[in-house]
């Protein structure tokens, strides 16, 4: 569709309509980003809750095995004591989940370990060493060993009261970090995952070894806030460092919470969104489309007044109910509408006088030779005494040219009134009717030095009032005369077709120019005439139409002019 078809309502409704999606678009995106960021900082405090909640669970069974060492360090440690199968059994009970304890003495040698044959093997001289600076307090933290990830914390074991320093002893125990912690901490916790992570080894894991591997992929590259996924479901990570018994990191416990259930709080929300949405940029649009089509009413019946305006109805007046631009427009409309009706009631005033005088000269000039002709027949009649065969032939020009005379005032007045006037049914050949136009200006052809030449067949019989057919081709000759006063050729051919007679007239002079070709046939048009102001051709297809034909310019011409005068022909009785 073209653009400059469209009406202005649409062009400006639907660029307002535009604008509205697209903010309102944009609204949405902003909303749903600003939720999406809610939800992970959400899920990311959710995690943070739940890395609190795993240290407190380890802290716990940290103080189990702290309140195991001081229920030890109570006792004196004697190889009495540690082979005592009480001792061990009361530990045993007090333990929980898979742990191990050490006795160590002041050398480091190792006086018992339980369980017997699953303990780790750990390097106590440094644990020793590390435990120093925090005597009497106990000391913990993590460690690894063999591949293993292991919570410790190291008691020292007094034969009396601890601020007597008779310390006999150390008492180390602790847990190994695998698979079963972390789902006994994710049991114990809460629903968020965790994977316990360092320098890319995985030591515990809440997922399967597939979304385990998928997800440390991505932790290297995560920040707060950030999503990871295993392939299959999204998290929000959030990182807790380990801490070695000598205060630097050791490994990271990483706390997933599932976006899944944000996803689907989203997916809602979402979908509220795009409803509310699409009920706003309805709702919108028709109150976008109500306020434009009020506001442009005004340039409508503006239009309207314009078109009524095109139409010479310059009457039509608009309503100057406003007092801003438009109505300010409507008012100088009117103002244009006023100064155009008295310009047009002076223009006809002056077309009137003008056509008045056209008409007086074209008279005078058309009426020049058959008045003369009459004039100078009464002269002769009453200047001489000719003889009877002389005073008839004068009388019979005078009685001619009156019968000319009274015709061309009849053509006038029917082009003038628009009528139709009666014809005669008399059959005339179509040859004596171009001859007799032909002798009429046989002296004025010679003196301009034009030759006329006519093929008609002789069987070719017109049915009409002679004189106004013979008046077409006087006027069309005459015509051609006048635009070659140099000397050329008129050529007058005849030819049937069916019910038809086709009649060319065409000359060798300069040609109709193009602006005048559509006005050729209105009266007052001419051109290239030196007398006469347009009515020969005006009054001749005039005759051609009263007769039921018609005459036309033909443009497929490359020089001079071809006029073509269509009558119908009368058909044999044989």
């Amino acid at each position: 569709m073209n653009p400059r078809r469209i009406p202005l309502l649409w062009k400006i409704w639907l660029s307002t309509s535009v604008v509205l999606t697209a903010l309102f678009a944009l609204l949405g995106i902003l909303v749903l980003r600003s939720v999406q960021n809610e939800a992970a900082a959400s899920l990311l405090r959710e995690a943070q809750g739940s890395a609190k909640a795993y240290q407190a669970i380890w802290d716990a069974r940290a103080e189990q095995l702290q309140s195991l060492a001081a229920m030890a360090g109570e006792l004196p440690v004697s190889p009495a004591l540690l082979e005592n199968p009480g001792f061990w059994s009361r530990m045993h009970s007090e333990l929980r989940g898979p742990s191990f304890l050490f006795v160590v003495d002041q050398k480091g040698q190792v006086l018992q370990r339980y369980p017997p044959h699953g303990a780790p093997e750990l390097d106590l001289g440094i644990l020793l060493a590390s435990a120093q600076q925090t005597f009497p307090e106990p000391l913990t933290g993590f460690l690894t060993a063999t591949s293993v990830l292991y919570r410790v914390v190291v008691t020292p074991l007094y034969g009396g009261a601890p601020e007597q320093n008779a310390r006999t002893g150390v008492l180390v125990g602790g847990f190994a970090i695998n698979h079963a912690v972390a789902r006994e901490l994710k049991a114990r916790s809460g629903s968020s995952e965790c994977i316990f992570l360092a320098r890319g080894q995985i030591f515990g894991s809440t997922l399967d070894d597939h979304a385990t591997g998928n997800v440390a992929r991505h932790l290297g590259r995560a920040t707060a806030g950030s999503v990871v996924t295993d392939g299959r479901l999204e998290y929000v990570p959030f990182e807790q460092v380990l801490e070695g018994l000598d205060g630097q990191p050791v490994a990271r416990l990483w706390i997933l919470r599932s976006f899944a259930e944000a996803r689907r709080s989203l997916a809602a929300v979402r979908r509220r969104i795009l409803l509310l949405w699409g009920a706003a940029v309805a709702v919108g649009l028709l109150l976008t489309y109500g306020a434009v089509s009020r506001l442009l009413k005004p340039i409508r019946d503006l239009d309207a007044a314009a078109s009524e305006v095109a139409m010479q109805n310059y009457s039509h007046r608009l309503a100057e109910d406003r007092d801003d631009e438009l109505g300010r427009l409507a008012t100088t409309f009117n103002r244009m509408c006023e100064s155009l009706q008295a310009a047009r009631a002076e223009l006809v005033r002056r077309e009137r006088v003008a056509l008045i005088g056209r008409l007086t000269s074209s008279i005078v000039h058309d009426l020049r030779n058959p008045l003369a002709a009459i004039y100078g027949g009464c002269e002769l009649l009453a200047e001489t005494q000719p003889s009877p065969e002389h005073t008839r032939r004068i009388t019979g020009n005078i009685l001619r040219a009156s019968r000319r005379v009274q015709e061309m005032l009849e053509d006038l007045t029917r082009v003038g009134k628009g009528q139709k006037s009666e014809t005669a049914s008399d059959p005339h050949p179509l040859e004596e009717v171009v001859s007799g136009a032909v002798a009429r200006l046989s002296d004025a052809a010679e003196s301009h030095g034009v030759a006329i030449r006519q093929r008609i067949p002789p069987h070719i019989t017109l049915v009409g009032t002679r004189t106004r057919l013979e008046g077409v081709f006087v006027n069309l000759i005459q015509n051609a005369l006048d635009v070659m006063p140099q000397g050329g050729e008129v050529r007058v051919d005849a030819a049937t077709e069916g019910n038809w007679v086709i009649v060319e007239v065409a000359d060798t002079g300069p040609g109709v120019p193009e602006e005048i070709r559509e006005q050729l046939f209105q009266p007052f048009v001419s051109h290239g005439k030196r007398n006469g102001l347009g009515l020969g051709l005006a009054l001749a297809r005039q005759t051609a139409v009263d007769h039921g034909g018609d005459l036309w310019l033909s443009t497929d011409t490359a020089r001079g002019a071809r006029f073509l005068v269509r009558l119908p022909r009368q058909r044999s009785s044989g």
